[in-house]
């Protein structure tokens, strides 16, 4: 083993931990504003989780508007001023973006353009839904992705702007940089990090940045650390999608530091697909925004061949975990884990069921087939050539699973779901045999919760004031506190960035040496 070098000191204006999206804008603000930044990321490379997104993100047509559908949202969970701070950011995007694209024209070209489409995301039926719309920006061919990111192109367009960006400014970038720590003197005043970076070879170097002006923790949340989600989250297993880096490291410090914490236990998760070939759950194929006429054609049942919820309510890849989370006081069971996912025959032929997503330091494509026949050879996807079959399978009672597909194929019949008000247009019969089954498991794809902040993305402590110099923005203490908002994380994350990164390069800088 080589041994490790003496620790060294570097001096920064702003440091920021965590090179995503939050990260990322929070660098380029205050570089903007005129201060020296570093950059640091504790994978090989940058991107994290938002490179993992579909690309569109949530803008404002009208503040007011954006601010009661926030305010309902979050359901008291938030403050006003956080709220009213978001809704003015996203009244500001567009524009923002367009900015980003005139410094990217470089890499990109002139066919790389931002497109606002009113109406585009499926959002709760709120007072002031009316008033947010979407952005995406479109393809380039020239852009063929990120070989450590494989399955969501859009998010990686969006993120090669934005890295396109870093890299048009004078803004230090380290990578293999875990911040391990924050560095705070006797009053609590946050004056930099503590890193252990290590090269190709092994070697590790100590570091402590510090910081003149502050620290912005910008690197996510905690879905991949296992004892965070059996402590904040009600359900077990909980297995993650995208998020090799997210382990919980921002929340941690900034608990050290004193800060309150919020929103832990809401996240962004659904039901999908674990293998034991990967590390990494899949999510099923309806991976977007909800599309009314989008066929899915499959149900859920639970461990005894019950259909217990919608399995496409409005946010798809949000609010169905909480369906699989209920936990039967009588049997002392999570009834619903793992679910199980049925559809017959027409179904497989219909779409994929599986959406791989890959990112991270072993990233090893998956390509499922359109007609789900390669999953079924090798086993993920299972087959019954009759219904006594797939109850024999399923061990469930005949009378009780004949019940259930009958009563959901009268359903498909009326065009009407009377149990739980699933969309019409996306309901499929189930009486084609041969019929097929998986095991569906909770999946989470972001958690929301970290360390409270407040509209100046400053984190606040126990004692309701903000601890100095100590920022958070993005996912890592998220306002999303009850319900979330489609394309809302990757819009917070340019809201909350740009505003800490503006905030904390307005401050006085501190008078020290190393």
């Amino acid at each position: 083993m080589k041994k490790d070098r003496d620790p060294q000191n570097e001096i920064f204006d702003v440091i920021v931990v965590g090179y995503g999206f939050a990260g990322a804008i929070s660098a380029i603000a205050a570089s903007d504003a005129g201060a020296r930044v570093l950059l640091l990321e504790k994978m090989p490379f940058p991107g994290g989780i938002s490179m993992t997104s579909g690309g569109g993100f949530a803008v404002a047509r009208d503040e007011e508007g954006v601010f009661q559908y926030l305010s309902r949202t979050n359901l008291n969970t938030t403050p006003a001023a956080v709220n009213r701070a978001m809704a003015k950011g996203m009244m500001e995007l567009p524009r923002f973006i367009r900015e980003l694209e005139t410094k990217s024209d470089i890499k990109f070209g002139n066919d790389m353009r931002s497109k606002l489409d009113p109406g585009a995301h499926n959002l709760y039926p709120f007072p002031g839904a009316e008033s947010i719309s979407s952005m995406k920006i479109g393809p380039d061919s020239r852009f063929k992705g990120f070989p450590w990111c494989r399955g969501m192109r859009g998010g990686a367009r969006l993120f090669k702007l934005v890295m396109n960006n870093v890299e048009a400014r004078d803004i230090a970038v380290r990578y293999r940089s875990p911040v391990t720590d924050l560095v705070l003197d006797h009053d609590g005043v946050v004056l930099g990090v503590e890193t252990v970076q290590e090269d190709a070879e092994g070697t590790r170097q100590y570091m402590k940045f510090v910081s003149r002006k502050g620290v912005v923790l910008a690197c996510g949340g905690f879905e991949n650390n296992d004892e965070m989600k059996l402590q904040f989250l009600n359900i077990q297993p909980l297995y993650y999608v995208v998020a090799e880096g997210n382990t919980g490291d921002g929340i941690r410090m900034a608990q050290k530091a004193g800060a309150k914490l919020w929103h832990m236990w809401h996240y962004h998760g659904s039901y999908g697909f674990k293998f034991p070939e990967y590390t990494v759950a899949f999510r099923h194929s309806i991976a977007g925004p909800r599309v009314p006429t989008r066929k899915m054609p499959w149900i859920l049942l639970d461990k005894y061949g019950r259909r217990f919820m919608n399995e496409y309510p409005p946010a798809v890849q949000d609010t169905p975990i909480r369906d699989l989370a209920y936990y039967d006081p009588d049997r002392q069971e999570y009834p619903r884990i793992p679910a199980i996912l049925i559809f017959d025959e027409e179904g497989r032929k219909a779409r994929p069921i599986g959406f791989p997503i890959f990112t991270g330091t072993d990233c090893e494509e998956y390509q499922w087939s359109e007609d789900n026949s390669k999953e079924v050879d090798r086993g993920w996807i299972h087959k019954a050539d009759s219904v006594e079959d797939l109850a024999g399978q399923l061990n469930i009672p005949l009378e009780q699973l004949q019940r259930t597909l009958h009563r959901w194929n009268t359903f498909c019949d009326k065009k009407v779901d009377e149990d739980y008000n699933r969309i019409p247009e996306t309901m499929m019969p189930m009486s084609n045999p041969p019929f097929y089954w998986m095991e569906s498991w909770p999946i989470v794809n972001n958690t929301q919760g970290g360390p409270v902040h407040d509209e100046f993305q400053r984190v606040i402590n126990a004692n309701d004031t903000p601890v100095p110099r100590l920022y958070a923005a993005g996912e890592c203490g998220s306002l999303f506190g009850h319900l979330y908002m489609e394309a809302g994380n990757v819009a917070e994350c340019f809201v909350s960035g740009r505003i800490a990164g503006n905030h904390v390069a307005s401050l006085d800088p501190l008078k020290m040496t190393t």
